[in-house]
């Protein structure tokens, strides 16, 4: 072990060249590494969502959803198959079964299964939508809203163009559309000219489906040729059924569609309505690419918003909510700003006691572990996410201690007059098995985490990946660079000490300090048996009076208030109920809430499917640490006020946590 040790601390270049590789390939890999919010899992769920317009829920369980569940029952691999029929729409929530060892055959066969599903009512005029849930692209990473005090067609239009120039930016994958109605044409048939000219309305429904038609009649031969047939009647513009010759009177008068009926370029009914910090708006939630960058992403997607909001018609706003890359920057500021504490503390708490060369040195260790870490987590698959960024804040003081240890040992040696190799060598030698059973010992701790089981385990999976990997960086670290770098510059039977008052100082502690160890060890038995004594009283302590969350609400920064109005109610009562909520939100103190966005017909991902008696609010705060209130108190506050409103059949407050799904509650409230 000394010869290896040797080798490199007699070459202060390889030592010099070791960490300046390792920072500069993790600086090159942090700026093109992705980074998220979350690490990506599969969560084993698909989707199947069907509209059936005009349907009663016993109708749409009838037709629809029993007839998919049907076709689902003959694949494999399915935990729970559960199903939400309602009002025009069908939701089919497909679990997949987490140790099956296929999960791509798996959900093929699902959509397999609802591709052949026949025996649909024609009024299902759109197919199946079948979605996977994943972390990286089942979590929206903002919302952009159009609003202002125009006509709706005239808004609706220009978010048509906004929608087209999100989807072309880099890093989008996909858009979910919020109040964003689709264009009908509705042909109001009109009883007293239908009696007049005697023309039954499956007449003109026939006359219109026969004319807008675009098909293929074959083709025609000829000695020279062959041209293929084809039927050009579909209408270039909505409003050309108005000239559609629905019949033709004994004196040849032809009589049209406009003679029938009124036509009316108009959109289809609201079935959910929505708002961006109370007012009415046209809303696209945005989803990214599973390896596209978040941060990225959302400050293209926000300079985009910047560069149109002045090239906009008077009168009409965009903004933008829901910002989720926040959480990945303020982790990463997490990082760095204990990373910059850590290595204040070492230089100063090092250059007390040994050097300012030690400390420097030993200070270095920090900002070589992570970068050392980020340049190998892709390689394992994985990127910088909360979890990965929360495990090197975790793992900051136990690379630094290692350090230290050797540090000290080496700065031994040298006081004792040992040459500076030699004095190199020795330290590190003599602390190198301890050394090796600390950081092997750290990572059996963290080791269980690798083989945990189900969602929970796929989340917390870099944890441990993170800890392994940054002691495998801080063990090269410490025997190819750290003795030589100690030592680079020290002349040989030169010894670098603190100044004569310091050392004072310091040999006084050392004297104190052993004399108390002395009289501890007298004592032994009554100081274990005292340790011993605390730590039972802390374990029932924390098993009496603390309670277990996994992950605690206080920090949050963002909570949904879920509302249902009496069965029965209409869309525009339920919007004016949902407005004396926003009051409250609005009410609250100044500088607590940084967005908020009110949908009126759904309870979103809480609650599958769609009622005009739900609604709900997502509520936006502004970071943890520029409010006084933590989310728990502003919920309370809110909660107490919201009690007031009689008219509301029931409330529910629900706090974002921002961990990973864990499963059902062990207990229920």
């Amino acid at each position: 072990m000394q010869a290896f040790l040797r080798y490199f601390a007699s070459r202060h270049t390889l030592a010099n060249v070791f960490t300046l590789m390792v920072v500069l390939l993790g600086l090159g890999t942090l700026t093109h590494i992705q980074r998220d919010n979350f690490p990506s899992v599969d969560l084993a769920q698909m989707v199947i969502t069907t509209r059936y317009p005009g349907a009663s829920p016993q109708d749409v369980e009838l037709n629809v959803t029993n007839k998919i569940e049907e076709e689902l029952k003959e694949v494999d691999g399915l935990k729970r198959v559960t199903s939400f029929s309602m009002e025009n729409i069908s939701v089919i929530d497909v679990k997949l079964d987490l140790e099956a060892k296929d999960m791509e055959k798996i959900k093929t066969d699902v959509r397999d299964a609802v591709s052949r599903t026949s025996g649909l009512p024609p009024e299902v005029d759109e197919l199946p939508v079948v979605r996977e849930i994943t972390t990286a692209t089942g979590i929206p990473i903002l919302e952009v809203g159009l609003s202002g005090d125009i006509s709706y067609p005239e808004l609706r239009e220009i978010a048509r163009r906004v929608e087209k120039s999100l989807e072309d930016i880099a890093g989008v994958a996909r858009l979910r559309r919020f109040g964003y109605r689709d264009r009908e044409i509705h042909v109001e048939m009109l009883q007293d000219a239908m009696e007049k000219w005697q023309i039954p309305g499956a007449q003109l429904v026939s006359a219109i489906a026969n004319r807008n038609i675009r098909s293929s009649g074959g083709s025609f031969e000829s000695y020279t040729s062959e041209k293929n047939i084809v039927t050009l009647a579909q209408f270039e513009t909505p409003l050309e059924v108005e000239d559609v010759i629905v019949d033709v009177t004994a004196d040849g008068a032809q009589v049209r569609v406009s003679d029938l009926a009124l036509v009316k370029d108009t959109f289809e009914p609201e079935k959910l309505r929505s708002r961006m910090n109370g007012e009415a708006a046209i809303s696209f939630l945005i989803y990214k690419k599973e390896t596209a960058d978040i941060i990225r992403t959302v400050e293209r997607i926000k300079a985009f918003v910047e560069e149109n909001r002045h090239r906009l018609p008077a009168g009409v706003r965009i903004e933008y909510s829901n910002d989720v890359s926040q959480n990945v920057n303020n982790a990463l500021g997490v990082v760095m700003s204990n990373g910059a504490l850590g290595l204040v503390l070492v230089l100063v708490t090092l250059a007390f006691f040994l050097d300012l060369r030690s400390a420097l040195w030993v200070a270095m260790g920090i900002p070589v572990a992570l970068l050392g870490t980020i340049f190998m987590l892709p390689m394992f698959g994985a990127y910088l996410d909360s979890i990965a960024l929360g495990a090197m804040i975790l793992v900051i003081g136990i690379i630094v201690d290692d350090g230290i240890v050797v540090a000290e040992n080496i700065w031994r040696f040298r006081e004792q007059g040992r040459p500076p190799l030699e004095a190199a060598v020795e330290g590190a030698a003599t602390v190198f098995k301890p050394v090796i059973t600390t950081l092997l010992m750290t990572g059996l701790a963290f080791a269980p985490m690798f083989f945990m089981s189900g969602t929970l385990g796929d989340f917390v999976y870099v944890i441990p990946l993170v800890v392994v990997l940054a002691l495998v960086v801080s063990f090269a670290e410490l025997s190819i660079a750290l003795p030589a770098h100690l030592i680079w510059g020290v002349k040989p039977g030169s010894i670098t000490v603190a100044s004569e008052p310091r050392r004072l100082d310091i040999e006084a502690i050392k004297y104190r300090f052993g004399a108390l160890l002395e009289r501890l060890l007298k004592w032994r038995y009554p100081v274990i048996g005292l340790a011993l004594v605390l730590l039972a009283s802390a374990f029932w302590y924390a098993g009496r009076y603390m309670d277990f969350i996994l992950f605690p609400t206080q920090s949050a920064d963002r909570f949904y208030v879920l509302a249902e109005l009496p069965t029965g109610s209409s869309l525009d009562h339920s919007s004016d109920m949902m407005g004396k909520i926003e009051s409250l939100v609005e009410a609250l103190p100044a500088g607590e809430v940084e967005s908020y966005v009110t949908r009126i017909g759904s309870h979103g991902d809480f609650s599958r499917g769609e009622n005009e008696h739900w609604a709900y609010i997502g509520v936006f705060l502004t970071p943890f640490a520029t409010r006084e209130r933590n989310a728990d108190m502003i919920v309370e506050d809110l909660r107490s006020r919201a009690g007031a409103l009689n008219e509301i059949e029931r409330l529910v407050f629900i706090i974002d946590s921002g961990g990973p799904p864990v499963g059902r509650p062990i207990r229920e409230c």
